[in-house]
């Protein structure tokens, strides 16, 4: 199955970019990919899926939970991964040039407005053109049908399939894609108390990106609640604010689903859980900068120690709630 052409483009110049992208492949060789080819197996150093480049096999490697990679092709070739060697789903988002994915019997035409969707089970052949450059995504399997089931409040059907392709240009697929460049190029998938919100974030928009069995009751309306669940929320936060919290495990402790939960937020705080979860965090770090010494600490290990990977963000929003600049909360009235 062909993917649509891209808005502008004709079909005849699509079909000869391709056939172009198939004459470098059978000809071309990709051995010298820059930042290690095994991207494709979707992982920083710590990769699973074997891979073969150019009939060349890549080792097996251990991949994380969710891993956002880049890779650059500079000559054409071939990848492919074999099926059954990943748990998890692996989404190819073109950056430059062309590509064409054949996964369970479908072939999608990739370029910078469609991306492709490579479920764990089937196995996969990329055909890269010159100078073809990608963001692989790796998400497991698990994370994907845990956030799934906490958007909908209730189990789904396993395994789930995904549609093979889904266009970057619509509002779910601009704001999943624009979440893939910024943490290709940043260490927050990393960092201890902002890596776990964030993975379920990128999870949840491609769910909401992509198509599946559960799209229409995904975009159907939720049940509103009473405030309890809200309540429940804002008791853990308040008890355990330097808590890692995912929406899914405050959607638990709420007793409802995480669209549910982000609806009686909204209802009853006019915020959604992850500013209030942010507001909680803000007001502590305002409390310890009051409280600290300006010789031992400085704000930014303050704010870090608080969630604030971003100092500049955290600064405005600091002297946006609080008047002042959060140096001079830290070194007292006498510097006002």
């Amino acid at each position: 199955m062909q993917a649509p052409c891209a808005a502008g483009t004709s079909r005849t110049s699509k079909i000869g970019s391709l056939g172009l992208i198939r004459r470098q492949c059978r000809s071309g060789t990709i051995g010298r990919v820059r930042r290690g080819l095994d991207a494709a197996g979707g992982g920083r150093r710590d990769r699973a899926q074997e891979i073969v480049v150019d009939g060349q096999p890549m080792p097996r490697r251990a991949y994380r939970e969710v891993a956002v990679d880049e890779s650059r092709f500079p000559r054409a070739g071939r990848v492919r991964a074999p099926d059954g060697a990943s748990s998890g789903y692996t989404v190819a988002v073109p950056k430059a040039g062309a590509s064409e994915i054949t996964h369970c019997g479908q072939t999608v035409d990739l370029d910078a407005s469609r991306a492709a969707v490579a479920r764990p089970e089937d196995e996969t052949d990329m055909c890269c053109g010159d100078g073809f450059a990608c963001y692989f995504v790796r998400i497991k399997t698990e994370i994907v049908m845990d956030a799934l089931e906490h958007l909908l409040g209730h189990p789904v059907s396993r395994p789930l399939d995904l549609g093979p392709s889904f266009d970057l240009r619509t509002p779910a697929g601009r704001a999943w894609s624009g979440m893939v460049r910024r943490l290709a190029s940043s260490p927050l998938l990393d960092d201890p108390v902002r890596a776990a919100p964030l993975k379920e974030t990128l999870t949840v928009r491609l769910l909401l990106a992509v198509d599946h069995r559960y799209r229409d009751e995904l975009d159907g309306s939720v049940r509103s609640w009473a405030p309890g669940p809200v309540r429940r929320m804002v008791d853990a936060i308040e008890e355990r604010p330097r808590h890692p919290f995912t929406l899914a495990e405050l959607s638990d402790i709420a007793g409802v689903g995480t669209r549910a939960l982000g609806l009686g937020c909204r209802r009853h705080l006019d915020i959604s859980p992850a500013e209030r979860l942010n507001a909680t965090r803000l007001a502590a770090a305002h409390r310890e900068l009051e409280a600290s010494d300006a010789g031992r600490t400085t704000a930014t290990a303050v704010a870090s120690g608080w969630g604030f990977t971003d100092a500049g963000r955290f600064a405005a929003e600091y002297a946006h709630q609080y008047r002042e600049p959060p140096w001079l909360t830290l070194r007292g009235p006498a510097y006002a």
